[in-house]
């Protein structure tokens, strides 16, 4: 698997480099999604990516689980593949919520 620590104008922090690696989630699911986030700078961002926007791009999903990434400004500081992700509308009340549907 190639990471980078650089993708579509985000930077990887290490923490983000070893769980990418540990979930095993490629650049080329990052590629896909990236330029669908906003970004807003200097805020906490958590997107969450469903299944049929998945699907809309051909990104492998083979349980039909959710894709979270969390963002803050140009960082990337994790992401993971998700079955429930409502629980984080009540957990992160600083953060943006931003749905790809």
């Amino acid at each position: 698997m190639i990471m980078n620590t650089k993708i579509n104008g985000f930077h990887k922090t290490d923490h983000f480099l070893y769980r990418q690696w540990d979930r095993k989630i490629d650049d080329e699911v990052l590629g896909k999604i990236l330029p669908f986030v906003s970004g807003k700078k200097n805020e906490k961002e958590v997107t969450i990516a469903f299944s049929s926007f998945l699907k809309k791009n051909k990104i492998k999903n083979k349980n039909n689980n959710c894709f979270i990434l969390i963002t803050k400004g140009d960082v990337i500081l994790t992401c993971y593949w998700c079955d429930h992700p409502e629980y984080l509308y009540k957990k992160d009340n600083n953060a943006n919520i931003q749905i790809l549907n």
